[in-house]
């Protein structure tokens, strides 16, 4: 405790330390002699060393000042740097909005004055908003941006602090290991330049990692290097961050009371320079500290207030945590209602957090930057070695020219000769070179859509699934690359309704399989959380949430889907389907019939209809076919033309009597002779059940 008392009051000396400093800066503030650019560098100067963190709301008054200063007299890069100033402020006291409002008029600023290495400060800044949100497709795009320009502009102070922020997205989603690489690249840059708050906080985000990976030696170990270097630098908001850390450690060892001790020094320190988020951060601690040792009154407390503190600052991740505290301190306190109030608030902060579309649109940001890095590197270095190719061809000509008139002609032909030999050799080394690169480019994102083809596959029901529930059918699926836009989906419900469906999402390949996770994901809502089970009405509310997805977009989305849903209802024998532009065929009494789909698909549309119920008697329905457009619209034949939906009708009648398996057979055996050469155009996707066989 002595040792917390003491980082207290270095604290509070090393305020006092700074006067002399503050009043410097001051008098060149205050001195109208000087010129405005150097009067708004000094005031913007003071305010992010001496209030900003220690008094953010006065840092907000003071910036405002500079903003109206660099205004009227024309210094829109000081004009910048004031907005961007009270953006940090406002990010420091939990008003996430405004700050996201000024660090984006920064940044237009910026863009105006045409100042690359400006635009990344309010990039990253943006991005770590985004990231405490827990929104982070939003805060990865922001974040490398950010990182490009810095590349571009060389500045590794700002390259350093980026590569830091996208480990904490990785650290954020369980990717540990890649959490590590990207730490370890920005602490070492940081060394190098000898950045020493830098180096704090990367030390603090691995120490973090330690913990959750339970070794808990090198998580201390990490942690009070961490605050031995922010002690030095005497920032109270750092040291606070140190003392939680430190303290958590402690937690993890068994020893609550201890990390109690750390917790409200913490505490102390963040209320006095009006730290919410820290606030927040430090009472959650506390309440879980409290908990572990039974004290459940006073956990509850502590973590009541942190709960109103995430809340109002929009900190996703402590709301979660918090929660799920809540909920088993009233559990074991017997607030069954309570307890499941925050068990609800628990499963939507999580849910959202972990959303699958969030975190494929991160692993797609990163890599489309790798691509784009790497692509730009090898262009480069493709254009360096021609240049110096066909400079030395120069310079050897202008020797050879030097050489006496009389073996002028033979020794020109000579040089001639060995340059060409010398220039054809480097030019194939280039282009090996360049092979090489695009061989292991195309393998990494090969690999990338590898990964996210089993990603894909966790949504489609295992074909032994749908055999168990309906024994005599088939699944045709041809993806046209490695993942597809087209999915099957199926779900058998406790009393005995079976759904099955066929559907295809607007593209293919890796657009395509966004999207259809995004479509299997409504679905399996809509029947499992809201209990549907008419078909008209399932995608009636599909396209209700599907919309309401993209709608999160500040883009014109529309994106959708076409589906074909059957419903088979065993008690009532009955089978139901709805589809959206997708029919339904079924034989009956040796007959082929088709019901015609609503016009219109699961996604945005004009004058958007309900979607028709067509209901039949299970016992009087041979088979069906479910399917979507790839099968009809495949080029091939003798003429390169579509193979249509008459051929394709022909095939599944003149072999209705054989059994499921056959038929797959013959129709992949039909598509792949039509196809021939050609490339496949689209994904494939057909159903097939024959239902008096199954019942």
């Amino acid at each position: 405790m002595r040792h917390l008392a003491f980082i207290i009051y270095f604290f509070l000396l090393s305020l006092g330390l700074s006067a002399q400093n503050n009043d410097s800066l001051k008098q060149v503030w205050q001195n109208s002699s000087l010129s405005d650019t150097t009067r708004l560098k000094a005031y913007i100067q003071l305010i992010g060393a001496s209030y900003l963190f220690p008094k953010p709301d006065s840092a907000y008054l003071m910036a405002g000042e500079a903003l109206e200063f660099a205004r009227k007299a024309n210094q829109r890069k000081y004009e910048a740097m004031a907005l961007n100033t009270q953006g940090s402020a406002r990010y420091v006291t939990g008003v996430y909005k405004e700050a996201i409002n000024l660090y984006m008029a920064s940044l237009k600023i910026r863009e105006e004055l045409g100042d690359r290495k400006g635009m990344a400060g309010p990039l990253n800044n943006i991005g770590n908003i985004y990231s405490d949100q827990s929104d982070y497709a939003r805060a990865m795009d922001f974040y490398t941006k950010s990182l490009r320009i810095e590349e571009e502009v060389g500045n590794k102070k700002g390259i350093a602090s980026s590569l830091n922020n996208i480990g904490t997205i990785c650290q954020e989603q369980g990717d540990n290991k890649k959490a590590i690489d990207y730490y370890s690249r920005s602490l070492k840059i940081k060394e190098e330049i000898g950045d020493k708050r830098g180096m704090a906080y990367t030390l603090n985000n691995i120490g973090n990692i330690y913990l959750k990976e339970k070794d808990n030696v090198k998580a201390m170990e990490y942690q009070l290097r961490s605050l031995k270097i922010r002690e030095e630098l005497g920032n109270a908001s750092d040291i606070a961050l140190s003392l939680l850390a430190v303290g958590t450690v402690h937690k993890a060892q068994g020893q609550p009371q201890s990390a109690i001790t750390y917790y409200e020094a913490a505490l102390k320190l963040q209320e006095s320079i009006n730290d919410n988020k820290g606030i927040a951060n430090s009472l959650g601690d506390m309440g879980s500290a409290y908990k572990e040792m039974g004290d459940y009154k006073k956990a509850i407390e502590y973590s009541k207030r942190a709960l109103k503190l995430n809340e109002e600052t929009g900190v996703l991740i402590r709301t979660r945590e918090v929660a799920e505290l809540l909920y088993e301190c009233y559990k074991k306190t017997g607030d069954f209602k309570s307890a499941l109030e925050m068990h609800r608030l628990f499963i939507n902060a999580r849910d959202t957090i972990l959303s699958e579309e969030n975190q494929k649109e991160v692993l797609k940001q990163e890599m489309e930057y790798n691509f784009e890095k790497e692509k730009a590197v090898a262009e480069k270095e493709h254009e360096k070695e021609i240049l110096v190719a066909q400079e030395q061809a120069t310079r050897q000509q202008i020797v050879s020219y030097a050489i006496g008139f009389g073996l002028l002609l033979l020794v020109v032909f000579s040089v001639y000769i060995v340059s060409r030999l010398r220039l054809t050799r480097k030019q194939k080394d280039i282009i090996a070179h360049q092979k090489l690169i695009v061989e292991e480019k195309q393998k990494e994102i090969i690999d990338s859509i590898s990964y996210a083809k089993r990603l894909q596959e966790a949504i489609l029901p295992p074909e032994h699934f749908l055999k168990t529930h309906l024994p005599e059918s088939f699944i045709l699926y041809k993806p046209k690359d490695i993942v597809a836009g087209d999915f099957y989906w199926m779900e058998v419900l406790k009393d005995g309704i079976i759904l099955l469906a066929a559907a295809d999402c607007t593209g293919h390949g890796v657009p395509g399989a966004m999207v259809s996770v995004v479509c299997s994901n409504a679905l399996n809502r809509v029947v499992l959380e809201f209990g549907y089970t008419d078909p008209g009405m399932i995608l009636d509310k599909t396209r209700e949430l599907v919309l309401a997805t993209f709608s999160k977009s500040d883009k014109d989305v529309k994106d959708g889907m076409d589906i074909s849903l059957l419903m088979i209802d065993r008690k009532m024998n009955q089978v139901k389907w709805a589809g959206a532009n997708n029919p339904l065929w079924y034989i009956t009494n040796d007959q082929f019939c088709e019901v015609t789909a609503n016009k219109q698909p699961i996604g945005m549309t004009d004058n958007p209809k309900p979607f028709t119920t067509h209901t039949f008697v299970l016992n009087e329905i041979d088979a069906v076919y479910l399917f979507t457009d790839g099968y009809a619209d495949q080029f091939g034949g003798a003429k390169g033309k579509k193979f249509k939906y008459k051929p394709l009708k022909e095939i599944l009648f003149n072999n209705a009597s054989q059994p499921m398996h056959t038929q797959d057979q013959i129709l992949e055996e039909a598509f792949d002779k039509w196809k021939g050469k050609l490339e496949q155009v689209d994904d494939v996707c057909i159903l097939g059940i024959k239902l008096s066989k199954n019942f």
